[in-house]
């Protein structure tokens, strides 16, 4: 794998140098009138008007004019097409092999937002069918129907935000449901890539925080000419999106960011601070006698030029809790971390990409020979034909290895290609 990942960065690295014109378009281009690469490089990634923009409300100021529905409403849909092959090795049983492949309407969703008055504004991310893949392993008429679990609704961000006037100092404020600003530049939210990279889409054990996470509460910003540091105090569901509270937990989960902006292209330098406790006891089977209390440290950034981005980020996490019928605190750390380069060519229609990722979880700070850790190499291309759509091909290589017990192992490997095609109007 890693001869593959060398000649992949290789061939992106010589790929930033060719010459080409650049051209975009975007949703939000009806309301203000201007092309979209004012706001996004190579379609998706935003340059540092875009992040100016979605921090001040998807609002430019001096262009406001009569409200019109279609310049605050945009209908996107996520088609896909997957196989996957997984290989587990453990040791004293005989391997297993699993293929799998499948069409599938990933998701169809709405997006909303813009400027009200009086500083203003909100914004909503709202998708009305999503497949979960989340069916029963062998489906039959008792297990089928119209919908099930292979689509459901879900509210993915959707707050009230108000801006103070100024240009280069100002304050924000966002109430709903919220997400740090830095996260969601860094493959969080607008990226590249078909898919959100494991190193932030992973929870450890039975705390559902993970650096990707959209939660219910409150945020306070202040923009300083180029810095901009956030605050947010949030339910603390993390993965569990759509859950409101947890049985009578009255605690709260903070987070604190702060970044710098490094030219117009959006490259950035950033740290990220999260604490919390979440309540295992309450959950439906108590996985503790009491509070995971956890904290996780990250620090995240991206340099870009006109014709490529690296982009990094670096997390780790360190918690504490009691196990049931335990006498004493079990302690766990864990840490991931990822590695992107992207290269912009003839615009943005294409925009071939690589990424690599490392996760290590020790559930109990090596009491037991226990630790998991996986290593993830990607590699894709974002072909944009048309104006309001692309399609993407990615293929992704994941290797998983588990010390169950001192003399006892489990590894995993996995393949999966997919073809999304994505549109946008």
């Amino acid at each position: 794998m890693k001869k593959t990942l060398g000649l992949g960065i290789l061939l992106l690295v010589g790929l930033l140098f060719l010459p080409e014109e650049s051209w975009a378009i975007t949703a939000w281009a009806r309301k203000y009138g201007v092309s979209c690469n004012v706001c996004h490089v190579n379609g998706y990634k935003l340059t540092r008007a875009g992040q100016q923009f979605l921090r001040r409300g998807h609002a430019m100021s001096g262009t406001e004019k009569e409200l019109n529905l279609s310049d605050y409403l945009a209908i996107t849909a996520k088609i896909r097409a997957w196989s996957d092959t997984t290989r587990v090795d453990e040791k004293g049983k005989p391997a297993t092999n699993t293929n799998k492949n499948s069409f599938e309407m990933h998701a169809l969703s709405l997006y909303s937002g813009g400027p009200l008055d009086k500083g203003f504004s909100y914004f909503a991310e709202m998708y009305l069918h999503e497949n979960e893949k989340k069916t029963p392993a062998t489906s039959d008429e008792t297990t089928d129907s119209d919908m099930g679990d292979w689509g459901r609704s879900k509210l993915a961000e959707a707050y009230l935000q108000w801006n103070s006037a100024g240009e280069g100092n100002y304050f924000t404020t966002r109430f709903g449901r919220v997400a740090p600003s830095l996260l969601h530049f860094h493959n969080a939210g607008a990226r590249l890539a078909y898919s959100r990279p494991t190193a932030i889409s992973t929870s450890f054990g039975d705390n559902p925080y993970r650096p990707f996470s959209r939660q219910f509460g409150a945020t306070a910003g202040v923009g300083v000419k180029d810095a901009f540091f956030e605050a947010g105090i949030v339910n603390g569901t993390g993965k569990y999106e759509n859950t409101v509270e947890l049985g009578d937990d009255t605690e709260k989960d903070i987070w604190v960011t702060g970044d710098y902006s490094l030219g117009d292209q959006g490259s950035m330098l950033g740290l990220y601070y999260y604490k919390g406790k979440f309540p295992l006891n309450k959950l439906k089977t108590p996985k503790g006698a009491g509070w995971d209390d956890f904290y996780s440290l990250g620090a995240v950034g991206n340099y870009t030029l006109p014709k490529g981005a690296v982009i990094a980020s670096y997390y780790f996490q360190e918690g504490g809790y009691r196990k049931v019928g335990g006498t004493s605190d079990t302690t766990y750390g864990a840490s991931t971390m990822f590695l992107e380069l992207q290269g912009y060519l003839k615009g943005d229609l294409l925009g071939p990409y690589t990424r690599y990722e490392l996760v290590n979880y020790d559930p109990d700070r090596g009491a037991l020979n226990d630790k998991t850790a996986t290593a993830v190499a990607s590699f894709g291309i974002n072909w944009k034909p048309f104006t309001f759509g692309r399609f993407v091909l990615e293929y992704n290589n994941v290797l998983t290895h588990q010390d169950t017990a001192a003399t006892t192992y489990k590894d995993t490997k996995q393949n999966a290609v997919t073809l999304e095609a994505q549109f946008m109007f």
